[in-house]
C-alpha cells in the first residue's frame, strides 16, 4: 500500500484496539522476549499497552499496535526513537528494547486472526504532568526539553514521514465532516469557525513555516515528572509522531497549558520563553501560533466526541481532554490575535540570548 496518498487517516482510529488477554500477552512477551512477570494494562487510544513489572523489579512497556496502522508508520515510529537515543541520549524518552532475535519490531496474530505490531519500551518513572501543581519552574523544564527532542528530531527523516495522520494539525479542514457530531449548536458554530479561521488566516502560511519531524502530541498523560520534586522526568508516546511544521509541536504542547486563572496565557509564555531558549521561533512561526493551539482545541473536541460515540467503554479515556478543550476555546475565542500574538513574540525574545535559529 502506498501510504502516502491512499491511506485514511480515520483508519486506524475507526479499528477496534488489539484483544490479547494478559495470559496471551505474557505468552508473546516469553516468546519474543525471554521475559516473564507481571502485567497490568495502560490506558491507550488505539493500541494495546501493557505494564511489564519483572520479578527483579524491572519495568518495561509491551506495546501492541493497532491493526489499521501501517508497518512503515511503525517502523517509522521506531526508528525515530532509535535516531533520538544515538544523537541525544542525554534525553528522557523510552527506549526501543529488541527481541532476542535482534529485531525491533515482530509481528503477532491475534485470536481474532488480525495481525500487529510488537514493540518492548523502556519504563520511565514518574507520574503524569497534571497530577501535581504546574509550577513554574516545571513549565520551564518542559518547554527546554521539548526544543531539545524537537533538535533531535530536525536531522531525522523516513519515507514514511509525510503520511496522513488525523491528529496532525496541518490536516485541520478534513475534521469538518465530524461536525455533525456535535449536538450544541454554539459548540458546533464555534468548532466551524475556527476550522473556517484555520483555513483562511494559517493554511496559505505553513508553507513558510520549518517543517520537520516532530513528537506531536505532548499531552499531559505524555509528559511524565517526578513525584517528589516535581521535576520533568520524561517525554512518552511517539505514536502521533509526524512531519509537519515545528510551529505545529510548540501549538500542540501550549494547547494543554492554557489555564483557567485570570491569565490564562501565563503558562504558555514561558513555555514559549523557555522553549526559544533552545530554538528561537521565526516571526512566521509566533504569527500564526495562537491560531494553531485554538486549532488544536477544536480538533480534541471533535475527534473525541466522534471517538466516544463509537467506543463507549473507552469514553472515560477517550474524553479525558474534551471539556478542557471546550473551555479553554469557549474562554480564548474571544481574545485580540494581534496583542496575544505580540505577548508571545515577547516572550519568544525573552529567550533569545540563547536561542539558535
Amino acid at each position: 500500500m502506498d501510504i502516502l496518498s491512499s491511506d485514511d487517516p480515520f483508519a486506524v482510529l475507526k479499528t477496534d484496539r488489539p484483544i490479547f488477554s494478559p495470559a496471551a500477552a505474557a505468552r508473546v512477551l516469553n516468546e519474543l522476549y525471554g521475559r516473564d512477570g507481571d502485567l497490568d494494562p495502560l490506558d491507550s487510544e488505539r493500541d494495546l499497552n501493557y505494564r511489564l513489572t519483572e520479578r527483579d523489579g524491572r519495568n518495561s512497556v509491551l506495546k501492541f499496535a493497532n491493526s489499521a496502522e501501517p508497518a512503515p508508520i511503525t517502523a517509522y515510529q521506531t526508528e525515530a526513537l532509535v535516531h533520538v537515543a544515538r544523537c541525544a541520549p542525554e534525553l528522557p524518552v523510552p527506549r526501543v528494547i529488541p527481541a532476542t532475535t535482534g529485531a525491533l519490531v515482530t509481528d503477532v496474530a491475534a485470536e481474532d486472526g488480525r495481525s500487529h505490531s510488537v514493540r518492548l519500551f523502556s519504563w520511565i518513572d514518574g507520574v503524569p504532568i497534571d497530577t501535581v501543581t504546574r509550577k513554574p519552574d516545571i513549565v520551564q523544564q518542559l518547554g527546554t526539553i521539548h526544543a531539545r527532542l524537537g533538535r533531535a528530531l530536525q536531522g531525522f527523516d523516513h519515507a514514511a514521514s509525510a503520511y496522513s495522520l488525523l491528529w496532525d494539525l496541518k490536516n485541520a479542514t478534513s475534521l469538518e465532516k465530524l461536525l455533525v457530531d456535535i449536538d450544541d449548536v454554539d459548540l458546533r458554530r464555534l468548532c466551524k469557525h475556527r476550522l473556517d479561521r484555520f483555513r483562511t488566516a494559517v493554511l496559505p502560511k505553513l508553507s513558510s513555516v520549518r517543517w520537520q519531524t516532530i513528537h506531536n502530541d505532548l499531552n499531559p498523560g505524555n509528559v511524565l515528572v517526578c513525584s517528589d520534586s516535581g521535576a520533568v522526568a520524561g517525554i512518552i508516546d511517539f505514536g502521533d509522531l509526524v512531519r509537519s511544521p515545528l510551529v505545529v509541536d510548540v501549538a500542540v504542547a501550549c494547547a494543554y497549558l492554557v489555564s483557567d486563572s485570570t491569565d490564562p496565557l501565563v503558562d504558555v509564555e514561558s513555555f514559549v520563553a523557555a522553549y526559544s531558549s533552545v530554538t528561537f521561533l521565526t516571526e512566521s512561526e509566533i504569527d500564526i501560533l495562537f491560531d494553531l493551539i485554538l486549532t488544536r482545541a477544536t480538533m480534541t473536541i471533535l475527534i473525541s466526541r466522534w471517538r466516544a460515540a463509537r467506543y463507549p467503554d473507552n469514553r472515560e479515556y477517550i474524553l479525558s481532554s474534551e471539556a478542557e478543550a471546550r473551555q479553554m476555546l469557549e474562554s480564548l475565542n474571544s481574545k485580540d490575535v494581534a496583542i496575544v500574538t505580540e505577548r508571545f513574540r515577547h516572550a519568544n525574545s525573552a529567550g533569545k540570548i540563547n536561542g539558535v535559529i
